[in-house]
């Protein structure tokens, strides 16, 4: 069993797969309370699909996105990685997006995809994707819906994706193209699609250097 979490934003999302079989899924809009129902939607998994028995290995978002969510997240999957010695592997929220949002058929229509994921303050976060590539080649870019803006504005085949319905808007008012909110909540089972794609399932050595993209850090060279 592949065990998937991602709370690097207000969508908590929470898979369980087996082989080709979904046997718990659950993405769950909150603010405050990620470590209180991600660990009531383990203990959930816990009780009907044994994990000592059945888990292979776990994958994590890795954010960027809320420091508190990536924070919480990652450190649950580490310490159940820990705990079960199994394999741990990690992928930004942007690369999920950008996966998620290459399944579209509107998404073929664009040359960039550019996944944008709320930090605070009046910051966000971005990352070009040439479709159709998911992997992260760069450091995310952080800056303002402004400076987002007055990047993008008048970029012809570029596709912005985020799941914040004002966000979304902003952008749209300064005539870029928006995939709709809906379509861009974070999907946990991505996660699974990345690491079967890319043939990966991480090592149990992540439980120990693996790092989350959070804080000023992640746009350090």
């Amino acid at each position: 069993m592949i065990l998937a979490l991602d709370s690097s934003t207000p969508w908590l999302g929470v898979a369980a797969v087996e082989g080709e079989k979904v046997l718990f899924q659950v993405v769950h809009y909150t603010r405050m309370e990620h470590s209180l129902l991600l660990l009531e939607y383990l203990r959930v998994i816990q009780d009907r699909f044994p994990l000592r028995e059945r888990l292979e290995y776990i994958l994590v978002g890795l954010g960027p996105g809320s420091f508190t969510g990536v924070k919480v997240g990652n450190m649950v999957a580490k310490g159940l990685a820990y705990a079960f010695r199994v394999p741990l592997l990690g992928f930004s929220v942007l690369e999920l997006l950008a996966s998620q949002v290459r399944r579209l058929h509107v998404a073929s229509s664009f040359g960039i995809i550019v996944p944008v994921i709320f930090h605070r303050r009046g910051e966000i976060f971005w990352s070009e994707f040439p479709f159709p590539s998911t992997r992260l080649a760069a450091p995310p870019q952080v800056g303002s819906p402004e400076e987002f803006v007055a990047r993008y504005a008048g970029k012809t085949g570029v596709l912005v994706v985020t799941p914040w319905e004002d966000l979304s808007e902003e952008f749209g008012k300064a005539g870029l193209s928006c995939l709709h909110p809906d379509l861009a909540v974070p999907n946990p089972l991505e996660l699974v699609a990345l690491s079967r794609e890319r043939g990966e399932r991480g090592s149990f050595e992540n439980v120990f250097t693996m790092l989350p993209l959070y804080g000023s850090r992640v746009f350090e060279r």
